[in-house]
């Protein structure tokens, strides 16, 4: 194959019209008593300078996972690993110290035998380094903050719901442990409290609360809430879509490949958060939800004062009417491994060249690059939509044009992209 190119199976998922799926009134319910003024004290709490950046192994990582667990505890949720809220990971064999230590609730639904919805956000980050406080504010404080206003909502309301709910809080997703069996997911995919076989989906949750740029707002998309994994089969889509746009809140679909595809490698993929070790063990339905990269992302800027709480609060809402649908509704749902949406994603790569537009900080070269990668995509989105099917080729060019408009958006000063 041309390029190395993993063997993606293209679809086309372009929004039927007929599905008109009536909300749960539970998610409706939950979603209504989120207290979002919770979200802004406990990111400053998890991403304060005293935590030190939460670094796996550290003082500031054991206060965070005491802080945690305090929460869910006052929310009335029970321990997701037996009469524990901890579940410690053993990546180097029984008899070892532990390595990192995930944290886990579970909100129970009538019937013990149910299927499980899991809730995924990891609450380490990457400590101290060069004598400077990384203190992982939007990477993964807004995660873990969402989540934990998500239990208190399920705790207050008490809905009686068709699935069991589990929160987990999972530790080592930082490198160099991130893609590794060493990271806190990857244990619990492999030791999940209940059995992973009736696991009806994931959400996996990173970077949930960074401030749009003034470019992205420019162009549309100062609300994007970036949807992945659902072109794996047309029922989570389709359970994406019975959530309507909200106020400061627009569901942007793309696949997988368009962010896993840096470092460019051909035959390669990078899993960009917790979904690796399900993805790789498991094999069962997940989404991954991201509000995307800011220009803090691993910096030591990354710090509560630059988290748009107004923003994640509107997010939160959102996601939690998903969560509690997904947990409510009969269908099943289905995941097939290697799938790519060319169309949808080449029409959600258009859009972010209009926050190129907008942007005075990209060096004239970098410029002309990224002007003749948008001539390129349009006239692949054209042909496809005219009926010509995608190619691993014409995909492959498509991630290469991926690459260096996020590149250019994340780093606007970095030219040597155009050089990719």
């Amino acid at each position: 194959m041309a390029g190395c190119a993993l063997s993606y199976q293209f679809v086309d998922d372009h929004a039927p019209a007929a599905r008109t799926k009536r909300i749960s009134e539970n998610a409706t319910n939950v979603a209504g008593t989120l207290d979002v003024s919770a979200l802004e004290p406990d990111v400053r709490y998890l991403a304060s300078p005293e935590l030190r950046g939460r670094l796996r192994g550290t003082e500031g990582n054991a206060r965070a996972r005491a802080y945690i667990i305090a929460s869910l505890q006052s929310a009335g949720l029970a321990p997701a690993f037996g009469d524990s809220f901890e579940q410690p990971t053993y990546p180097d064999g029984p008899g070892t110290r532990p390595y990192a230590v995930n944290v886990g609730a579970i909100y129970r639904a009538p019937d013990r035998d149910a299927s499980w919805v899991v809730l995924v956000a990891h609450y380490d980050h990457r400590g101290v380094i060069g004598g400077a406080v990384h203190a992982g504010a939007d990477d993964n404080a807004s995660s873990v903050a969402l989540l934990l206003a998500l239990g208190h909502a399920l705790g207050r309301v008490r809905p009686v719901l068709r699935r069991h709910v589990v929160l987990l809080f999972a530790d080592a997703e930082e490198p160099p442990d991130v893609r590794t069996e060493r990271m806190g997911s990857s244990w619990f995919w492999r030791n999940p409290p209940l059995p992973a076989h009736r696991l009806h989906l994931a959400l996996v949750f990173d970077l949930m609360g960074g401030r749009a740029s003034p470019e992205l707002g420019a162009a549309g998309l100062g609300n994007a809430l970036f949807v992945l994994g659902a072109e794996a089969d047309p029922s989570l889509a389709a359970l994406v879509r019975d959530l309507a746009p909200a106020p400061q809140v627009e569901p942007v679909r793309l696949s997988l490949p368009m962010i896993e595809v840096m470092p460019y490698r051909p035959g390669s993929r990078f899993a960009r958060s917790d979904y690796h070790g399900l993805r790789k063990h498991v094999r069962r339905p997940f989404l991954f939800l991201t509000t995307g990269r800011t220009e803090t992302y691993h910096t030591s800027a990354d710090t509560p004062d630059t988290v748009d709480y107004d923003r994640l609060g509107a997010t939160a809402r959102w996601v939690t009417r998903l969560a509690v649908h997904a947990s409510d509704v009969e269908e099943d749902l289905g995941w097939h491994d290697l799938r790519a949406d060319a169309r949808a994603d080449a029409r959600s790569i258009l859009r972010l060249y209009g926050a190129i537009d907008a942007s005075q900080r990209v060096s004239w070269l970098l410029r002309r690059a990224l002007a003749a990668d948008r001539r390129q995509v349009e006239r692949l989105l054209e042909s496809w939509e005219q009926g010509v099917s995608p190619t691993p080729d014409t995909y492959r060019s498509l991630l290469l044009a991926s690459i260096r408009v996020q590149a250019a958006l994340w780093h606007p000063s970095g030219w040597w992209f155009a050089l990719w």
